[in-house]
């Protein structure tokens, strides 16, 4: 009787498992994206021009992508943008993943969140 038991839940339970270790591994990317959006704001407001502003974000961003490893290194990987906010006081940076193009999106039989993943963190300029 328990086999029997067994047989008819078993496949639900591990359909629930994989759905959620392909979910955590989703959640996981968006904390990334986040994370080097807002490392790479922080790291701007050191620089003094706004090309070193750029710089610092970029390079502070990428090292929290790298850092994450396989996860955001799918297809193209995760692309910053580092540019001056919507006022002059102010500095931008964008972080945005594809996240459809990892093997994450190939094996799940559930629909999935959009893509592409996307964190903007403005922050003002410091160096006053």
């Amino acid at each position: 009787m328990a086999a029997l038991e067994f047989i008819l839940i078993a496949p639900a339970l591990f359909a629930l498992i994989f759905i959620i270790v392909l979910y955590s591994f989703y959640f996981a990317a968006v904390m990334g994206v986040r994370q080097a959006a807002a490392e790479g704001a922080r790291a701007a407001v050191a620089g003094i021009s706004i090309s070193q502003r750029e710089e610092l974000a970029k390079n502070r961003a990428d090292a929290v992508i790298n850092a994450y490893g396989p996860l955001l290194a799918a297809g193209e990987g995760a692309k910053v943008e580092a540019t001056t906010g919507d006022s002059v006081e102010t500095f931008k940076v964008k972080v945005t993943y594809n996240i459809s193009e990892s093997a994450l999106y190939d094996y799940s039989f559930l629909p999935m969140p959009p893509s592409p993943i996307s964190a903007t963190t403005t922050v003002t300029n410091g160096s006053y």
